[in-house]
Parts: C-alpha cells; structure tokens; sequence
C-alpha cells in the first residue's frame, strides 16, 4: 500500500570518511564534468553524394513520404533537435526548390488512414527545400521526447509542373541500394481523393528515404534509472522516480513494499560506489544520509531539483530498512540514479 504523500525527508549530513570540506570539493567536480548528452543522426539511407540517390518524381501535392528511425536501445529517451530531408531533380530546370511541411509521429509503423496529419506530435509551417542537398530544420525548442522508434514525414505541399515534367520537378529522393521494409511509407493520395499510408517499397523505389533526424540521447525532463542491486528479505523494497529533473521543476520519488511502521535511511551520493554491505551492495557513495518513516510500506516524497546543476550530473539513491528476513537484518531498494537533462 503507498499512501498519496508523506512528510518532508529528515536532512542528516554525515561525512562517511573524509572531511566535509573534502567531501564537498569531491561534488564539485563530479557536477563540473562535462554533461553525458550525446548528439546522434537517426538514418535509414546510404546517401553520401549525388551518385548515390534516386529522384522519386511520383509524389505529388499533398501526399507524404515518411521513415521509422530508431535509436540504439540504451540511447532512449531521446530529444529531437533537428529534422532532415534531402530533395532533387533529374536535370537542370527550373524549379530549384519545392513547398513542404514536416511531421513527427511518436509510432512506428503506419497502415492505412493512420497516423493523420492531426495526430502528428508536431507539424512545421510551410518551408522551402532546395534541391542538391539536406535540408535541416531546426525543432530544438520544441522540447519533443521520443522513448522509442518514431515517424518523420515530408508532406509535399507545391512541388511545381507536375503533370508537365513528371520526374523533372523537384521531389523527395532515395538511395539506390534497396528499400528496407517497415522502415519507408507513403501517404499515398487513392483515386476517390481519399489518403492511405501504404509500404513505400512495395512501389518498386530503388532504396529508403532520403530523411533523416538529429536527436539529442539526453532527456529533455532527465531520466531516473533502475541501477537493479536490491536486497528483499521479508519484503522486498522498491524505489521509482517520476517528473522533471530540470533545476527548479518538481519530482517525485516513490518508494513501495517497505517493512511498514518503522524508519528507514535513503544514502545519497553523487558517485557510483557498489561494494558489499550488510548481505547485499551498497550503490551510492554516500554524502547524504535521509531518515523517512515506512507508514504502511509506501511512500510518496515529492521534491524539486536545484536550479545551475549542470546538464549529465547524477545522483544515486537507495534506502535501507530493518528486516527481519534481510541476511543481516535488513533489506534495501534498488539503485535508482537521477540523470539531469
């Protein structure tokens, strides 16, 4: 049982064994290191030059080609910054460029009239795309979180002579090495004006779609992650984070299947330690030591975050409480970290 919120947590400063002024001089320089966010390109093609892509003159005004990207598992959650898109033509005429609008879904796969264009996460305004190159457009301050494989779509809004120069007219482009299916779609317009998302390669295209996205591996809102190394005795205590680890948002740690009608201590530190301690590992390297009643076994202990903690710190909790079924008379939650954004 978790009861909806609990008192304030009991702040007690215990130097484990250096000095405090060591101890404190050891967190400035865990927080001045540089933050863990990585920027990575989310890709399906092979696109490297003019040689390598394929102009795909069959899409016409109003529909939209779409890719599924992934990023790498341990790279979840990720943070959109940019969105890219390659257009060209076959031979030198005029126009050089073509009106589009951008669409990000948060699924993975699309079939028939889903996702619509209103379900997007986010949709551009009408942009111009230029032939020879990627387009890039800048949605950092979007602050779009994606925690697993997601749709970016390019919907054609005015690529100009079609039905004069089929094929001539700037377009969206592909690579030349195969078409990956369940990875490349179309919003293909049907002959009564009605939309259906099909499997793009089973149009007979030469390779994937020429879009791609630039994402950000660190949260927007920061990640609270299971670092495992609990110890159950009778019980068998857990600890969870929800919220917003940004400086001055709130968050909420929940912690359940405690021992009830007793207090437990949570260690605080902002280094990994994981040594051997009272039958089970100890994960944080302490700095903080918090005393919390267990109630009746659950607890909800909402707090915020400091605001100028730089971006890819951590912090390291656990709790610890009497258990008689415990090896040693104890038991204790998981590691949970606390990574900023």
């Amino acid at each position: 049982m978790k009861a909806i919120a609990g008192p304030a947590m009991t702040l007690v400063l215990r130097a484990r064994c250096a000095s405090p002024a060591a101890r404190v001089a050891a967190l400035l320089a865990v927080l001045a290191a540089p933050a863990l966010a990585t920027d990575v390109e989310l890709k399906n093609d092979g696109i490297v030059n003019f040689s390598s892509i394929a102009v795909q003159g069959g899409f016409v005004e109003t529909e939209t080609g779409a890719v599924v990207l992934s990023a790498l598992p341990g790279e979840y959650p990720v943070t959109l910054k940019e969105l890219r898109v390659w257009v060209d033509r076959n031979v030198g005429t005029a126009p050089t460029s073509m009106t589009a609008r951008l669409h990000v879904w948060d699924v993975s796969t699309a079939s028939g009239a889903s996702p619509s264009m209103g379900s997007a996460l986010y949709t551009s305004p009408d942009i111009s795309l230029f032939v020879g190159a990627f387009n890039t457009w800048d949605v950092s301050a979007e602050n779009i979180v994606l925690n697993g494989p997601f749709l970016v779509g390019c919907e054609i809004i005015d690529n100009a002579f079609i039905g004069l120069f089929q094929g001539n007219q700037p377009n969206l482009v592909t690579d030349t090495n195969g078409c990956q299916g369940g990875k490349n779609f179309v919003r293909a317009k049907q002959l009564n004006g009605s939309f259906l998302w099909q499997n793009l390669c089973s149009f007979g295209v030469s390779g994937d779609l020429g879009i791609r996205a630039l994402v950000s591996t660190g949260s927007g809102t920061g990640q609270f992650l299971d670092l495992g190394s609990g110890l159950a005795g009778n019980f068998a205590p857990g600890l969870t984070g929800s919220g917003s680890l940004v400086g001055g948002a709130s968050f909420q740690l929940d912690f359940a299947n405690m021992p009830p009608s007793t207090t437990g201590t949570v260690f605080v530190g902002f280094i990994p330690l994981f040594v051997p301690f009272k039958g089970g590992v100890l994960g944080p390297d302490p700095f903080l030591l918090l005393s919390i009643p267990t109630v009746f076994g659950g607890i909800s202990l909402p707090s915020s975050m400091p605001v100028g903690i730089p971006s890819g710190s951590s912090i390291y909790l656990q709790g610890w409480f009497p258990d008689a079924g415990g090896p040693q008379g104890v038991s204790a939650t998981n590691v949970l970290e606390l990574l900023t954004p």
